[in-house]
């Protein structure tokens, strides 16, 4: 289901959680037919960058709709000074309802460019699903095949036919990844200037040979294999895990991130960026293996396992830049420095520095 046409202003603080508001939005959603919302209990709590809160209606006699909701909204400030752009609004307005099967439903979505705010109202699968707490935690192997399969069915959804113009965007030109190189360089020189003696000789060179190396490594990007709608920001937190895996899949939360990149970017994001190594050695093929056959199960043709596995290690290496960029945009030191050593290790690992080579 699409979000309702004509969204309400947008929620900024949960005083404007009314009986009133919330009937108007679930009529236009077409869950509400008749009668109305006589009572809304908001629990409230925060995440980094928004307010949630959970919602238990209450309606009149006549009445039947959604009696849990999931309320998303931006805080007043944001720790980091990523812009909100709206993205997860778009998402819902014009990606989601390609893979209604691994994501949530989407009652409610609205976005204000000159206050810089959105909320989404969503279905609360609290009695379905469970998340993991925030933490340095991976997921079991079951859950790690459930997020590869939910994120592999919206990759070939949207497989080599992105919507680039959802974005305001088109495939990039040669003009476009030179402008890419140039910021990177630049953001990378910053981060290395900052950490000073914090970042090792070799690890240095490590970023200079990179560097030296995009224009012919990005080649890749101007062919238009393997696009696709990313999260890019797939991790343990993002997926909601089903209680009974017999009847219910993984679900993905959290688009604020997304956009069109190669798929196995996702695949990257999440153990290249987030496991600790004797991990991310032990599973990274056989999930990368069960993403390409997820892939091919949803219809993907014509995408080799060889290509999947050196798309991979170049996203792994694309992946060096991450921690610079988090660190440009504001996050907490214990979330890109321990991504940097992690990123580095998986770099070793795969043996990228053979891109750089062929």
């Amino acid at each position: 289901m699409k979000p309702a046409a004509g969204s309400s202003e947008v929620i900024t603080n949960v005083d404007e959680i009314t009986p009133g508001w919330l009937t108007g939005v679930l009529r236009r959603a077409r869950v509400l037919p008749q009668g109305s919302v006589v009572g809304v209990a908001v629990e409230a709590g925060s995440t980094s960058f928004s307010t949630i809160a959970r919602l238990r209606v209450t309606y009149s006699p006549a009445a039947r709709g959604p009696g849990r909701l999931f309320l998303k909204f931006s805080r007043p400030e944001h720790p980091v000074t990523t812009p909100e752009r709206g993205h997860e609004v778009l998402f819902y307005e014009h990606v989601a309802g390609r893979t209604p099967g691994v994501l949530v439903q989407c009652f409610d979505a609205a976005f204000s460019a000159e206050r810089g705010r959105l909320h989404l109202l969503l279905e609360d699968l609290a009695e379905s699903h469970v998340s993991e707490p925030p933490s340095q935690l991976p997921p079991t192997f079951d859950r790690c095949e459930g997020i590869v399969g939910a994120i592999a069915a919206v990759h070939a959804a949207w497989w080599e036919e992105p919507p680039w113009e959802v974005l305001g965007l088109r495939p990039p030109d040669e003009a476009a990844i030179e402008a890419r190189i140039a910021d990177v360089r630049l953001r990378v020189e910053r981060f290395a200037a900052f950490l000073a003696d914090r970042l090792s000789p070799e690890r240095r060179a490590t970023y200079r040979a990179v560097l030296a190396g995009l224009p012919r490594l990005y080649e890749r990007l101007l062919l238009g294999r393997a696009y696709t709608v990313v999260h890019d920001d797939l991790h343990a937190g993002n997926a909601l895990y089903p209680r009974d895996p017999s009847v219910e899949s993984v679900r993905l939360v959290d688009w604020q991130t997304w956009h069109v990149d190669l798929g196995p970017k996702d695949l990257a994001h999440m153990m290249a960026l987030f496991w600790f190594p004797e991990r991310r050695r032990r599973l990274e093929r056989p999930l990368l293996r069960r993403y390409h056959e997820c892939l091919a199960a949803n219809g993907v043709a014509g995408y080799s396992w060889d290509e999947c596995w050196a798309d991979y290690r170049l996203c792994v290496l694309r992946k060096l830049f991450h921690p610079a960029w988090q660190w440009d945009t504001g996050h907490h030191p214990n979330i890109w420095w321990n991504h940097l050593e992690r990123v580095f290790t998986a770099f070793d690992d795969l043996h990228c520095a053979e891109l750089l080579e062929s």
